[in-house]
């Protein structure tokens, strides 16, 4: 009985996995925002996704990280204070096995926000 739970267990993991990477999100691009302004991250994948600042990298949101919902989206205010530059920003399926959904996006494992003077 043991083995068949096991079996059964493993491949629920794997579809699981398999639904998670069949999508796409636009927190792996380039994105441009002023101070004060608003910028929107979207997916289409079946998992949440986690946004959060790349490794050695300042925040820039004022929040530790961003939840974007399920085959949803999510609009992020940047803080008027926020200082101007180059921000790299890591992403990662919301669930205990992470997961990269920028695949392999060299560097940070996601994707850039630029932000610039008001």
């Amino acid at each position: 009985m043991r083995k068949y739970l096991f079996v059964f267990l493993m491949f629920f993991a794997l579809a699981c996995i398999a639904q998670a990477q069949s999508g796409s999100t636009n927190a792996c691009s380039e994105t441009d925002v002023i101070q004060g302004g608003t910028l929107t991250w979207s997916s289409t994948y079946s998992i949440a996704i986690v946004v959060f600042p790349a490794p050695g990298t300042t925040g820039f949101l004022g929040q530790s990280q961003v939840i974007i919902p399920p085959n949803g989206s999510v609009t992020v205010n940047v803080p008027v204070n926020a200082a101007p530059g180059t921000y790299n920003i890591s992403a990662s399926f919301y669930t205990s096995t992470g997961g990269n959904p920028c695949g392999n996006v060299p560097g940070n494992g996601g994707g850039t926000v630029k932000v610039k003077g008001s």
